[in-house]
């Protein structure tokens, strides 16, 4: 007997319409009627912002790219310096890297080791982590990002999984949907696609219970309907306040002064002298070299024009602009002559030194930890189709996630750690946990006990055989 694919798809998605509600039940009504810019007109619209960020990012569209060239009279104008800074990428990447700048450790708190073997198995088959760190990077630059889980089934049922990361600069328009507690209902991308000579459009709208492949044509836009298998929204999107925040206006104050200092530099390159007129007359052909300029009255006047040096008030200006903008956005200052005395800190000292860095990344992590939570929920339910083996386990399984220090060293930890357990300030579980090293706790626990009582029998064995030898000695 076969499947109806297409009537069953059609007739779960007016059931689904009829007992839905709210906004998603708008939604459902709008696609039923092939309305898409009415339903992507209900979602948020982030643009503005978008492009502004993105132009602030990018060199060559500062500010300081527009400043006006100087006239000249009976001459071609003279082309002012415009010096852009690239400082919004290094305060972008600096907060990347207290962020991710090592993958983030996961653990297993309660359930079965082979959920957490097969969950660092997709991790590193699909690189999640780089596809993170890649949508960290484009919502520090642009304020948003999405990581899309494409699935698609293959003729037998079979799913394909094909990651990606979506983000205006790489050519997709981002338009999210949340409901009054703040949880993602619904996510549109759209984009462009070169066909038969044309840029066709394009949107595709995912929700928990279907994905809605979009296409404007010439006469309106046609829709194709597929249920979601996983039952959530396949995507993370990430939203965040662009990476220097606050520090806009002191960033083109300072790509200004270093273009002016430019222009000054440039007109003193070449010796300017100042002399009078009976002077420049008597002036020998200056092709000819080792010539002498001759002054011949009491009035006579040669020298050469020195640049005007740089006021104390403009280096002061210069330095307080540098401090501030890393201040202002929480930015470290991780050049080779900060950082070249830090090698021989302590973790503790070390902290302290990059305060700045640690304190944003603290900022971040309200946005960033629940976002991996739900990246583990969406890779759960995707484990559940892809590794039957392991689906009645997945519900009672609980990862937990954890951030790493990107100074932090594996020994310094487990030298903390052991030192703690020690001093009996910590549990041999939670020893184990923190190290990491064993994917089961218990079983390592159960082996550390088994091991030191191997370990005790033999020495009293030992103990015993060299007791029994002092005695037969005595006798």
């Amino acid at each position: 007997m076969t499947i109806d694919y297409n009537y069953d798809i059609r007739t779960q998605f007016k059931y689904v319409t009829l007992n839905s509600t709210g906004a998603i039940k708008d939604i459902y009504e709008r696609i039923g009627k092939n309305d898409v810019f009415g339903v992507v007109d209900m979602m948020d619209n982030n643009d503005t912002e978008v492009e502004c960020a993105i132009k602030e990012y990018n060199t060559q569209t500062h500010k300081v790219k527009g400043r006006p060239n100087k006239p000249r009279n009976n001459m071609p104008a003279y082309i002012t310096e415009k010096l852009p800074r690239n400082k919004q990428q290094y305060i972008n990447e600096v907060e990347l890297f207290f962020l991710f700048g090592k993958e983030p450790t996961w653990k297993l708190e309660d359930g079965d080791a082979m959920v957490l073997s097969s969950f660092n198995r997709f991790m590193r088959k699909f690189r999640i982590y780089g596809l993170l760190r890649k949508a960290k990077r484009l919502a520090g630059a642009e304020t948003e990002s999405a990581i899309i889980f494409n699935l698609t089934r293959n003729t037998d049922g079979t799913i394909n999984i094909k990651p990606f990361v979506a983000a205006r600069s790489l050519g997709y328009k981002l338009r999210p949907m949340f409901d009054q507690y703040g949880d993602l209902i619904a996510l549109a991308y759209g984009y462009r696609i070169r066909k038969g000579g044309k840029n066709e459009l394009h949107y595709d709208i995912l929700t928990k219970d279907f994905t809605f492949l979009c296409t404007k044509g010439e006469k309106g836009w046609e829709v194709e309907t597929y249920d979601n298998p996983t039952g959530k929204i396949n995507a993370l999107y990430f939203k965040q306040k662009k990476a220097w925040d606050g520090a806009v206006e002191r960033i083109h104050r300072e790509e200004m002064l270093d273009s002016k200092v430019g222009d000054t530099n440039n007109y003193f390159a070449d010796p300017k002298a100042a002399a009078t007129a009976d002077v420049i007359a008597n002036i020998s052909d200056p092709e000819v070299a080792g010539n002498m300029v001759q002054l011949t009255g009491a009035g006579s006047k040669f020298e050469y024009i020195n640049p005007p040096q740089n006021s104390v008030t403009r280096q002061d200006e210069k330095l307080d602009l540098h401090k501030s903008i890393f201040f202002d956005t929480f930015t470290p200052d991780l050049s080779y002559e900060s950082i070249k005395g830090l090698g021989t800190l302590s973790g503790a000292a070390m902290h302290n030194a990059l305060i700045l860095g640690y304190m944003k990344r603290d900022i971040l992590r309200e946005i960033y930890e629940p976002m991996l939570d739900r990246m583990r929920s969406v890779i759960f339910e995707i484990l559940r189709l892809t590794e039957p083996k392991i689906a009645g386990k997945l519900d009672d399984t609980l990862l937990t996630c954890e951030l790493t220090d990107p100074f932090a060293t594996n020994m310094d930890n487990w030298d903390a750690i052991m030192k703690l357990y020690a001093a009996g300030l910590c549990s041999l579980e939670t020893a184990i946990k923190k190290i990491a090293l064993a994917e089961n706790v218990d079983e390592e626990i159960d082996r550390i006990k088994m091991n030191a009582m191997e370990l005790e029998f033999v020495r009293n064995e030992a103990k015993n055989e060299g007791q029994q030898n002092q005695q037969e000695e005595e006798e």
